[in-house]
């Protein structure tokens, strides 16, 4: 009983080991390779996947990187670059009207489009329309009311866009 639980035990904290990993790639990849600009430290990868070469696969290229930059030397390993597309403009201008912001570059641009943020906002103001719709469906005048003011014509211009635009 206690063997199977020991060994449960060691398979889950595996799992939960290899989605902390996943997630610590993903948060670097985003953070330090998907919007490379001046403040962004170069990211250099290593080989981990065979443990019984830790050693010279792991160890001693981090070393040589580190030792390179407290002496003020380009190290010998080559930084980690994300893929660009070719046919991205780095000095695209977007404005975003909702955000009241100013973007440059196409892909600044995607991230803003995604960010939470911008989300936020899109999401506040798509509730500020659909309730300014219910208000002015809220205030739309009856048929046989609209007839009797057409009669009297009381009934204004702007009266008729807002029921036309209902």
């Amino acid at each position: 009983m206690r063997r199977k639980l020991w060994k449960t035990g060691i398979e889950a904290l595996k799992q939960v080991t290899k989605r902390y990993a996943r997630k610590q790639n993903r948060w670097i990849k985003n953070r330090f390779l998907s919007r490379p600009g001046p403040s962004v430290p170069p990211v250099y990868g290593l080989e981990v996947s065979d443990v019984s070469k830790w050693e010279e696969s792991v160890l001693e290229p981090a070393l040589e990187i580190v030792r390179s930059f407290i002496q003020g030397r380009k190290p010998a390993a080559t930084p980690v670059k994300m893929p660009s597309s070719e046919t991205e403009n780095k000095r695209s201008y977007h404005m975003c009207d909702l955000c009241d912001r100013i973007i440059i570059g196409d892909r600044e641009w995607a991230a803003h489009m995604k960010s939470k943020s911008h989300l936020h906002q899109l999401k506040k103001r798509r509730r500020l329309d659909s309730d300014a719709i219910t208000t002015i469906e809220s205030q739309s005048i009856s048929p046989d009311h609209d007839k009797e003011l057409k009669e009297k014509g009381s009934l204004g211009q702007n009266d008729e866009e807002l029921k036309s635009s209902v």
